[in-house]
């Protein structure tokens, strides 16, 4: 696992709290998704619930600036310290905070006036809403307990989500009903797909080389 060499070199300290402080970031960012769900799936906006996803993701973007700062620190302080590992934990930070991004995203969904509550495909709709839920919150755990084994089958079950969210897309795509229907779905299908992507990255710190990490986020042929 990368982290494992790179606190073995640098000390646990410094990297603990930046990975402690990654953990916080996606579990902030299930925050900010399931207040963004509950906004689309009959809730509509308000003013509480626009800024707990405001504040909320305020705070991720502060966090991710915190650990760049905290790495830059330690890159600068440590005599021994392996660079391409201190640009690991910036990839995951970066991924990180896509997640808070997207999970924001979905509440515009909201505000444009998106309602799936009465939906026709409501339960499949909200099927996949809970698997992302699950999915950050067991990302978080996993990471957090540095378990490879159940990062990998995280990432194995999620890989599954992607074509699913693609054949949606195209579903939208050339469905004969109302334009703000297909661009409802194709949104919300579309941010899930990124969640999801970004979520995978970076679960790949704990199963693969370097050189392997951040590559979800490109088309399954792409990624070797």
């Amino acid at each position: 696992m990368v982290f494992d060499f790179f606190r073995g070199s640098s000390g646990p300290q410094g990297i603990d709290a930046v990975e402690a402080q990654i953990v916080q970031m996606v579990r902030d960012s299930r925050t900010v998704f399931e207040t963004s769900m509950s906004a689309v799936f009959g809730g509509g906006k308000s003013t509480e619930a626009n800024q707990e996803v405001s504040q909320t993701d305020q705070g991720i973007n502060e966090a991710q600036q915190d650990v760049r700062r905290t790495l830059m620190m330690h890159a600068s302080v440590q005599g021994d310290v392996d660079l391409p590992l201190v640009l690991t934990y910036m990839s995951v930070v970066k991924d990180a905070e896509r997640i808070g991004d997207y999970a924001k995203n979905l509440y515009d969904l909201a505000k444009f006036g998106v309602d799936f509550e009465v939906a026709p495909d409501r339960a499949e709709l909200e099927g996949y809403c809970e698997n992302v839920d699950r999915l950050l919150g067991d990302a978080a755990d996993a990471f957090e307990k540095s378990d490879s084994e159940r990062a990998q089958h995280l990432i194995d079950k999620a890989d599954g989500f992607l074509d699913d969210y693609d054949d949606h897309v195209q579903a939208a795509y050339e469905s004969q009903g109302p334009a703000s229907d297909a661009v409802a779905r194709t949104l919300y299908y579309r941010f899930l797909k990124r969640i999801t992507a970004h979520v995978m990255n970076l679960l790949t710190s704990l199963v693969m080389p370097v050189d392997r990490l951040d590559y979800y986020d490109e088309a399954r042929d792409d990624r070797d």
